[in-house]
Protein backbone atom coordinates (compact mmCIF):
# COMPACT_ATOMS: atom_id res chain seq x y z
CA UNK A 1 0.00 0.00 0.00
CA UNK A 2 1.32 3.43 -0.92
CA UNK A 3 2.10 5.65 2.05
CA UNK A 4 1.42 9.13 0.80
CA UNK A 5 3.28 10.99 3.56
CA UNK A 6 6.57 9.10 3.22
CA UNK A 7 6.42 9.17 -0.57
CA UNK A 8 5.82 12.94 -0.63
CA UNK A 9 8.63 13.68 1.84
CA UNK A 10 11.08 11.56 -0.15
CA UNK A 11 10.08 13.26 -3.42
CA UNK A 12 10.54 16.69 -1.86
CA UNK A 13 13.93 15.73 -0.36
CA UNK A 14 15.11 14.49 -3.75
CA UNK A 15 13.83 17.63 -5.49
CA UNK A 16 16.14 19.59 -3.21
CA UNK A 17 19.02 17.22 -4.10
CA UNK A 18 19.48 16.11 -0.50
CA UNK A 19 20.48 12.62 0.51
CA UNK A 20 19.38 11.22 3.87
CA UNK A 21 22.72 12.03 5.51
CA UNK A 22 22.49 15.68 4.46
CA UNK A 23 18.88 15.95 5.66
CA UNK A 24 19.86 14.26 8.92
CA UNK A 25 22.48 16.95 9.54
CA UNK A 26 20.09 19.68 8.41
CA UNK A 27 17.47 18.69 10.99
CA UNK A 28 20.08 18.69 13.76
CA UNK A 29 21.24 15.11 14.25
CA UNK A 30 24.77 14.86 15.58
CA UNK A 31 24.49 11.09 15.16
CA UNK A 32 23.89 11.20 11.40
CA UNK A 33 23.22 7.45 11.16
CA UNK A 34 20.42 7.69 13.70
CA UNK A 35 18.88 10.60 11.80
CA UNK A 36 19.19 8.73 8.51
CA UNK A 37 17.40 5.72 10.02
CA UNK A 38 14.56 7.95 11.22
CA UNK A 39 14.25 9.54 7.78
CA UNK A 40 14.28 6.17 5.99
CA UNK A 41 11.72 4.77 8.46
CA UNK A 42 9.47 7.73 7.69
CA UNK A 43 9.91 7.57 3.92
CA UNK A 44 9.59 3.79 3.54
CA UNK A 45 7.40 2.65 6.42
CA UNK A 46 5.55 5.85 7.37
CA UNK A 47 6.86 5.51 10.93
CA UNK A 48 6.23 9.02 12.17
CA UNK A 49 8.07 10.55 15.09
CA UNK A 50 6.30 13.91 15.45
CA UNK A 51 9.39 15.94 16.41
CA UNK A 52 11.37 14.53 13.48
CA UNK A 53 8.50 15.12 11.07
CA UNK A 54 8.19 18.77 12.12
CA UNK A 55 11.93 19.30 11.62
CA UNK A 56 11.84 17.67 8.17
CA UNK A 57 8.83 19.73 7.09
CA UNK A 58 10.56 22.91 8.23
CA UNK A 59 13.95 21.96 6.74
CA UNK A 60 12.34 21.21 3.36
CA UNK A 61 10.14 24.32 3.64
CA UNK A 62 6.93 22.33 3.13
CA UNK A 63 3.32 23.20 3.89
CA UNK A 64 2.40 21.77 7.32
CA UNK A 65 -1.30 21.63 6.41
CA UNK A 66 -0.63 19.61 3.27
CA UNK A 67 1.59 17.14 5.15
CA UNK A 68 -1.10 16.78 7.83
CA UNK A 69 -3.68 16.06 5.11
CA UNK A 70 -1.40 13.29 3.76
CA UNK A 71 -1.08 11.83 7.26
CA UNK A 72 -4.86 11.77 7.60
CA UNK A 73 -5.19 10.16 4.17
CA UNK A 74 -2.69 7.45 5.18
CA UNK A 75 -4.57 6.84 8.45
CA UNK A 76 -7.92 6.56 6.67
CA UNK A 77 -6.48 4.04 4.19
CA UNK A 78 -4.81 2.07 7.00
CA UNK A 79 -8.10 1.96 8.90
CA UNK A 80 -10.01 0.75 5.82
CA UNK A 81 -7.39 -1.95 5.21
CA UNK A 82 -7.57 -2.99 8.88
CA UNK A 83 -11.37 -3.20 8.81
CA UNK A 84 -11.19 -5.33 5.65
CA UNK A 85 -8.57 -7.62 7.23
CA UNK A 86 -10.63 -7.84 10.43
CA UNK A 87 -13.70 -9.03 8.55
CA UNK A 88 -11.90 -11.90 6.80
CA UNK A 89 -12.88 -15.24 8.35
CA UNK A 90 -10.29 -17.43 10.06
CA UNK A 91 -10.40 -20.74 11.92
CA UNK A 92 -10.51 -20.44 15.69
CA UNK A 93 -7.20 -21.15 17.40
CA UNK A 94 -5.68 -20.72 20.81
CA UNK A 95 -2.54 -19.18 22.23
CA UNK A 96 -0.65 -20.25 25.36
CA UNK A 97 1.59 -17.87 27.28
CA UNK A 98 4.72 -19.93 27.76
CA UNK A 99 6.44 -17.28 29.89
CA UNK A 100 5.70 -13.56 30.05
CA UNK A 101 6.11 -12.07 26.55
CA UNK A 102 6.52 -15.49 24.87
CA UNK A 103 3.43 -17.03 23.30
CA UNK A 104 2.75 -20.05 21.09
CA UNK A 105 -0.34 -20.53 18.97
CA UNK A 106 -2.04 -23.84 18.24
CA UNK A 107 -4.83 -25.07 16.02
CA UNK A 108 -7.89 -26.45 17.79
CA UNK A 109 -8.61 -30.14 17.31
CA UNK A 110 -10.82 -30.87 14.30
CA UNK A 111 -13.64 -32.27 16.47
CA UNK A 112 -14.29 -28.85 18.02
CA UNK A 113 -17.14 -27.18 16.20
CA UNK A 114 -18.51 -24.47 18.47
CA UNK A 115 -17.33 -21.54 20.55
CA UNK A 116 -18.47 -23.27 23.75
CA UNK A 117 -16.51 -26.43 22.91
CA UNK A 118 -13.44 -24.34 22.08
CA UNK A 119 -13.76 -22.33 25.29
CA UNK A 120 -14.06 -25.48 27.42
CA UNK A 121 -11.09 -27.07 25.63
CA UNK A 122 -8.82 -24.03 26.10
CA UNK A 123 -9.95 -23.51 29.72
CA UNK A 124 -8.96 -27.11 30.45
CA UNK A 125 -5.53 -26.57 28.87
CA UNK A 126 -5.05 -23.41 30.96
CA UNK A 127 -5.95 -25.33 34.13
CA UNK A 128 -3.82 -28.39 33.32
CA UNK A 129 -0.74 -26.46 32.26
CA UNK A 130 -1.35 -23.65 34.74
CA UNK A 131 -0.73 -21.14 31.96
CA UNK A 132 -2.62 -18.13 30.69
CA UNK A 133 -4.33 -18.77 27.37
CA UNK A 134 -6.23 -16.87 24.74
CA UNK A 135 -8.96 -18.29 22.54
CA UNK A 136 -8.98 -16.40 19.26
CA UNK A 137 -12.50 -16.69 17.88
CA UNK A 138 -11.91 -14.44 14.90
CA UNK A 139 -9.60 -11.64 13.91
CA UNK A 140 -11.97 -9.37 15.76
CA UNK A 141 -12.79 -11.30 18.91
CA UNK A 142 -10.70 -13.08 21.55
CA UNK A 143 -11.18 -14.44 25.06
CA UNK A 144 -8.40 -14.39 27.67
CA UNK A 145 -8.34 -17.22 30.22
CA UNK A 146 -6.22 -17.26 33.37
CA UNK A 147 -4.17 -20.11 34.85
CA UNK A 148 -7.18 -21.28 36.89
CA UNK A 149 -9.32 -21.57 33.73
CA UNK A 150 -11.34 -18.46 34.59
CA UNK A 151 -12.27 -15.98 31.87
CA UNK A 152 -10.29 -12.78 32.39
CA UNK A 153 -12.06 -10.91 29.63
CA UNK A 154 -13.55 -10.92 26.19
CA UNK A 155 -12.11 -8.35 23.81
CA UNK A 156 -12.89 -7.00 20.38
CA UNK A 157 -10.09 -5.63 18.23
CA UNK A 158 -10.26 -2.02 17.15
CA UNK A 159 -8.13 0.00 14.80
CA UNK A 160 -4.81 0.78 16.49
CA UNK A 161 -5.21 -2.03 19.04
CA UNK A 162 -2.28 -4.43 19.39
CA UNK A 163 -3.50 -6.53 22.28
CA UNK A 164 -3.37 -9.88 20.53
CA UNK A 165 -0.77 -12.06 22.18
CA UNK A 166 2.09 -12.33 19.74
CA UNK A 167 5.79 -11.93 19.30
CA UNK A 168 7.13 -10.08 16.30
CA UNK A 169 10.70 -10.79 15.30
CA UNK A 170 12.31 -8.48 12.77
Amino acid sequence: MVKHTGKYLKEERLKKNLNTAELSRLIGYKNVSKGMNRIVDLERENIIIPEVLVKIVEALNLDHSYVNSLIEKDRAEDKRAFEKWLSEPIKMYYVIRIIPAIYMSYALPSYINSEDEALNFVAEIAREKHKKCCLVLSRKEKIFIDEDSQIEGRFEAEYGDESYPCVRVK
